[in-house]
């Protein structure tokens, strides 16, 4: 089942982003020292706002994905996706691609006009689905993070939605 996450969903979301950060803290923006640091008040006002949804099997949650929309007026027409996560034990079960096609979906309904995303360059199962799901690559940010005193880089990736 997929749906999107609300605050009764906090520590649920807060392990398994835990988990995600300890087994690849490269797919990540922030640090787990960093992730440890957010209050709970924090993070339960981001799932209150509708910025996260998960994917359940039975009443366990087993991915995730994230959606912020620009702010300034002049970016409204947008979103950004990410972080994306499933646990090892349910990739490959179509979690990854039911959690796209959900965020997608809201941000039709939204009247959004793109969706955007960062992924490490590295990362060819992703890259894989995000081009699966009509994802294009428009750049490459070099050194976009640092991770344990490597620099990694990212493609960025843009999907139109209402290109026909």
């Amino acid at each position: 089942m997929i749906r999107p996450l609300g605050p009764d969903d906090l520590d649920a979301y807060r392990a398994l982003w835990l988990d995600g950060l300890r087994r690849v803290p490269e797919a990540f923006l922030l640090t787990e020292v960093e992730a440890l640091g957010l209050s709970d008040a924090t993070l339960i006002a981001k799932l209150a706002a509708g910025q996260f949804w998960g994917g359940f099997s039975e009443d366990v949650l087993v991915a995730l994905i994230a959606m912020h929309q620009g702010g300034p007026e002049r970016m409204r027409h947008m979103a950004d996706i990410g972080p994306l996560y499933v646990h090892p034990s349910a990739q490959g079960l179509g979690y990854a691609k039911r959690l796209l096609q959900a965020v997608e979906q809201t941000a039709r309904d939204r009247g959004l006009l793109q969706l955007e995303l960062c992924v490490d360059a590295t990362n060819s199962r992703a890259i894989e689905l995000y081009r699966a799901a009509g994802f294009v690559e428009f750049g490459k940010r070099p050194r976009s993070v640092i991770v344990n005193g490597a620099a990694r880089d990212d493609l960025l990736m843009i999907k139109m939605l209402d290109a026909t």
